[in-house]
């Protein structure tokens, strides 16, 4: 990789680990809540959406201290769609980034809560923008889209439906664009947008 690039990953991840670290501190919530959200979205990862969000943003002329806000609100959502991903319902995966999943260590009750209160903060985050109330009505349009039905919440449905089944290319391509793509894209007209 271009040493450039790595170092521009780098940096830009650095800015995400720490606005997630300081965004997710709710201290006037419930302790064992927080706790469950915080263990999945500060354990890692390339943080490669809120990253594009960035870019994207850097790209068309904008700041990166604009669009971070609606970057982490990104990260929420995906780490949301990992701890609901690996639920025993779905599928049932007991490691994630060689840690245990959120249902593993907080039990399935308080996971199914955590990836529910971390959807739900993704849009209070974006929310909270300081952007032009259109932009971030539009930003929330388009993170809504991604998450839910014609998005991830589609992709885990196929998923789901094509366990031990047999699957055509253009079946597998569209699941994967819904599941994985729609956040994706999102997150660079995000970026856009910002």
């Amino acid at each position: 990789m271009n040493p450039e690039l790595r170092r521009y990953l780098a940096d830009r991840r650095a800015a995400v680990e720490e606005a997630l670290d300081q965004y997710s501190a709710c201290p006037d919530s419930p302790p064992r809540l927080v706790e469950a959200m915080r263990y999945s979205l500060l354990a890692g990862g390339k943080r490669l959406r809120p990253v594009l969000t960035l870019k994207f943003a850097e790209a068309c002329g904008g700041r990166m201290e604009d669009a971070l806000i609606p970057a982490c609100a990104v990260e929420l959502m995906h780490t949301y769609s990992l701890i609901h991903d690996d639920l025993p319902c779905m599928d049932n995966d007991t490691l994630r980034r060689g840690q245990p999943t959120s249902h593993v260590k907080f039990g399935e009750w308080l996971a199914v809560l955590a990836g529910d209160a971390l959807q739900t903060a993704a849009f209070e985050l974006l929310l909270s923008a300081p952007l032009p109330a259109e932009t971030v009505v539009k930003m929330g349009a388009i993170l809504a889209k991604a998450a839910g039905r014609q998005g991830m919440c589609l992709g885990q449905v196929m998923d789901m439906r094509a366990q031990g089944q047999w699957i055509n290319l253009d079946e597998l391509t569209y699941l994967h664009y819904c599941k994985t793509a729609a956040l994706l894209m999102a997150a660079a007209q995000i970026g856009v947008l910002a």
